[in-house]
């Protein structure tokens, strides 16, 4: 809900549970409604979601309540408009949209706090970090106030960005597709011919002991650290990580993503504990991942106790972002200068 609140305002569409719950049935059925195989009967719930979906937005954009939204969604309605889309069509269109906002951030949330609370050297390591980050100030009602800025976390906070890049790592799916401009041959073995369609997983790549060494299925928080924080005996290759594609197609909201992925993790690691029901951290199956998703999504939920930590439950926090001139590097194709 903070997502869609923040690209859609104070008239998100996603505030009525009924259209909450018709977008995650749409994504869980987007496969049967590709394969386009008699979806009025294999896709019947999908599709029904969808157009409810849909029909929402149309409502909202008719209402002119996009105006209230953030920029990202009055220029989109702007660019449509512009190019003579109607507004039913941008309705529909936002729905695929919303796939892109939604459906990532949140498996990758639930990675990141399985791999943290699963790793007690990782979760405290981290914790460290931002917690030298925190600024404290009390009230004159006598209330402490300690506020974190995610932009410092993403600036100073080496092991956590390490922790991040390694969780996607582990758990991103995503393939590339690529039209071959020219007859090229490879490693004097393969010839790829012009126009041919090249389609490189990244599972594949994450998963390659040549380019990660002998721990590659293993899980290392500070595999992408550098200096006095290194801790990887095989030094990774950057543009071997392909969590937010690479070249010259990247994922344009990857920093919005990163942004909200990190402060929602950081709210966590910050104020609770997390503790397995059944005592054990047991990783989910992910078969049933949707075809719209870049992330594994999990099978079964992990049930949980949640313990705030000691100190943080008499205090109020403050989570803000401001502006910096950093360009913050999630894909080796980023600047760092």
């Amino acid at each position: 809900m903070a997502t869609t609140n923040s690209v859609y305002g104070r008239y998100n569409p996603f505030k009525d549970p009924n259209v909450e719950n018709a977008f995650w049935e749409f994504e869980k059925g987007l496969d049967m409604i590709l394969i386009d195989r008699l979806p009025s009967l294999t896709a019947r719930k999908a599709r029904r979601a969808r157009d409810l979906v849909g029909d929402a937005f149309r409502h909202y954009f008719e209402a002119k309540h996009h105006e209230y939204g953030s920029t990202l969604v009055q220029n989109r309605y702007k660019t449509s408009m512009q190019n003579r889309v109607s507004v039913g069509d941008t309705a529909r269109l936002e729905v695929g949209n919303t796939v892109a906002v939604l459906v990532n951030t949140a498996p990758a949330v639930f990675w990141m706090l399985f791999y943290f609370y699963s790793n007690p050297l990782a979760l405290q390591e981290c914790r460290d970090e931002v917690e030298s980050l925190i600024s404290d100030t009390n009230e004159t009602n006598g209330t402490r106030r300690r506020t974190v800025d995610v932009t410092g976390v993403k600036q100073n906070c080496p092991i956590l960005i390490s922790a991040f890049q390694e969780v996607l790592r582990q758990r991103t799916l995503g393939t590339q597709v690529r039209q071959v401009m020219q007859d090229t041959m490879l490693d004097g073995r393969y010839l790829l011919k012009k126009d041919a369609t090249v389609i490189m997983p990244s599972l594949v790549m994450h998963t390659d002991p040549a380019l990660w060494g002998p721990d590659v299925s293993e899980f290392n928080h500070k595999r992408f650290t550098k200096g006095k924080n290194a801790q990887s005996s095989h030094k990774p290759n950057p543009k071997a990580l392909r969590i937010f594609g690479g070249g010259t197609t990247l994922c344009p909201g990857r920093h919005f993503a990163t942004t909200e992925i990190l402060a929602t993790v950081v709210m966590f690691i910050l104020r609770y504990d997390l503790f397995p029901l059944d005592d054990s951290w047991t990783p989910p199956k992910t078969e049933k991942t949707s075809i719209a998703a870049v992330v594994m999504e999990p099978d079964t939920d992990i049930t949980v106790r949640v313990v705030p930590r000691e100190g943080t439950a008499d205090c109020e926090w403050d989570f803000k972002l401001t502006d910096s001139a950093m360009v913050f590097g999630v894909a080796a194709e980023d600047s760092y200068d």
